[in-house]
């Protein structure tokens, strides 16, 4: 294995030992670094994905105590989904899923045909109360965690975004209604709403510098969201340090969802 990116950490080695955790869209972007610190911090993490390559990716970058394993699964197949978590709540147990797996595509409400508002539904919403509904009886057996991936500033709206924004809205309405119904099992449900993370998937060299210049002046730190830092705070969530912590929404976002937003700058639609 390589070594992965050096990066500021606050969560002591060891934190995590023992930990079993499964992480949906594990390949690449937010995913990918949840699994490499969860590994780092000693768990054993089963990650998603639909791609082979890129989650034995994922794997030749890790470096840490915890172990590595991946399963080929679209997350919108809710019975492939969960019966990947079964197996794996069965062989090891499961303390932790993290709920990452998600993706839209710009369009204006007015274009967004039935099987384009259901797909991004069927990704970002639908798949996660199925998922993690089967995650419930291995969950209560630990007391663990849930930790789904929302976005900064859904209350606010966004243009361009109408499936996405409300799928985002559902998985914070869902997020709160589960950490009070599940509560008295031990079960712990939270949401991180990042802001801006250029992943692999934003990071074209077409868009580089013009992302980058309406991040600048979106977001009061001036500065996008790194992925390390996500994965630092889903740990931290993950961790003993978050176990009085259940329905909140935490936005890693440099106060991107105190301002107006992307879509009031009017370079983001030129």
């Amino acid at each position: 294995m390589t070594a992965a990116t050096t990066e500021p950490r606050v969560l002591a080695s060891g934190t995590l030992d023992g930990l079993s955790a499964l992480v949906t869209g594990a390949g690449s972007g937010i995913g990918r670094a949840v699994t490499q610190r969860l590994v780092q911090l000693g768990a054993h993490v089963t990650g998603l994905g639909r791609h082979e390559d890129s989650l034995k990716e994922t794997g030749d970058l890790l470096d840490g105590p915890g172990g590595y394993d991946h399963r080929v699964c679209d997350v919108r197949d809710t019975e492939a989904a969960a019966a990947a978590l079964v197996e794996v709540g069965e062989s090891r147990g499961l303390g932790l899923l993290v709920n990452n797996a998600g993706g839209q595509f710009f369009a204006k409400a007015l274009d967004i045909s039935v099987n384009g508002w259901n797909s991004v539904l069927d990704l970002n919403l639908t798949s996660i109360f199925h998922l993690t509904k089967a995650a419930h009886p291995y969950l209560a057996r630990t007391h663990g965690s849930v930790v789904n991936l929302s976005l900064s500033g859904v209350e606010r709206g966004g243009m361009g975004m109408a499936h996405s924004i409300a799928a985002r809205a559902g998985v914070l309405g869902l997020t709160r209604t589960l950490a009070l119904e599940w509560a008295t099992d031990g079960i712990r449900i939270n949401c991180v709403g990042p802001g801006t993370v250029l992943t692999h998937a934003l990071n074209d060299e077409a868009s580089d510098h013009v992302l980058g210049n309406l991040v600048h002046k979106a977001t009061p730190m001036q500065r996008p969201t790194p992925t390390a830092d996500v994965a630092e705070l889903v740990a931290f969530l993950a961790s003993p340090a978050g176990a009085l912590m259940t329905g909140q929404l935490l936005q890693i976002d440099g106060g991107a969802h105190l301002g107006a937003g992307l879509h009031m700058l009017p370079e983001a639609y030129r």
